[in-house]
């Protein structure tokens, strides 16, 4: 006995529902979906592990090491004659962004104009993150040069990391020239591993810190201090 008509239409109905699940459901059991791997729970760290890095206004603090064999195995320490800015083929500065392999952090370092043992703080830190469990967040800021963030908190979710700090003087030993800017690299070690996409970013503060360990309020208008090896030997004294 031949199928009726509504047997054959629903048989084709069925199939076309099977093949729709089959493109929209996909298999529950492929990892490869990009959102499965950004779905990380959002947190906040109010100890964050983060370093922070001066240059001269409007210059870059990081850059990304050419091609041409620069592999990030200099100690950091990227060649004066690598900055000119007129040089296409010279390092490209680094804005905001995640860091979440070591492949990618070996193609960072610090500018020409960085101080050396800066750029060293720089590679160390980006050396000794583990990328399997943790993430570098890079924002630039600016900052007075005889002025300091404090950082209170940072955090994050998928796709998006925000801090807060609050703004205070440096100390007195340290190297500034009151009415210039500087340009500032905040470098974040996140203790969970995000997807390296990052579509919003944000920060909150006040100035100045509302509680503070220094005894010191006022530096002079027009001082330049010219600084103290010591002051720049804790990461968070920058």
């Amino acid at each position: 006995m031949s199928p009726t008509r509504r047997a054959l239409l629903s048989s084709a109905a069925l199939g076309a529902v099977g093949a729709l699940a089959g493109c929209f459901g996909g298999d529950p059991a492929d990892d490869s979906d990009p959102v499965a791997r950004s779905s990380s729970a959002p947190g906040t760290d109010t100890d964050p592990t983060v370093l922070k890095v001066r240059n001269d206004w409007r210059e870059p603090v990081l850059v990304e090491a050419g091609s041409g064999g620069e592999d990030g195995t200099d100690g950091g320490v990227a060649p004066d004659d690598d900055a000119s800015g007129d040089d296409a083929d010279g390092p490209t500065g680094v804005g905001r962004e995640l860091v979440t392999t070591a492949g990618r952090a070996a193609r960072i370092r610090a500018a020409p104009g960085v101080a050396d043992e800066d750029r060293r703080r720089v590679r160390a830190f980006l050396d000794e993150t583990d990328y399997d469990a943790e993430t570098v967040y890079v924002t630039p800021a600016g900052v007075r040069s005889c002025q300091r963030l404090e950082i209170h908190s940072v955090s994050w979710q998928p796709g998006r990391v925000e801090y807060e700090y609050c703004r205070e003087l440096r100390p007195p030993d340290a190297a500034c020239e009151a009415g210039t800017r500087v340009t500032l690299a905040l470098l974040f070690r996140l203790p969970v591993a995000l997807d390296e996409r990052i579509r919003g970013s944000g920060s909150s503060g006040r100035s100045p810190c509302r509680t503070t360990d220094t005894e010191y309020a006022v530096i002079e208008e027009n001082a330049t201090v010219p600084g103290n090896a010591t002051a720049t030997d804790e990461w968070g004294d920058f």
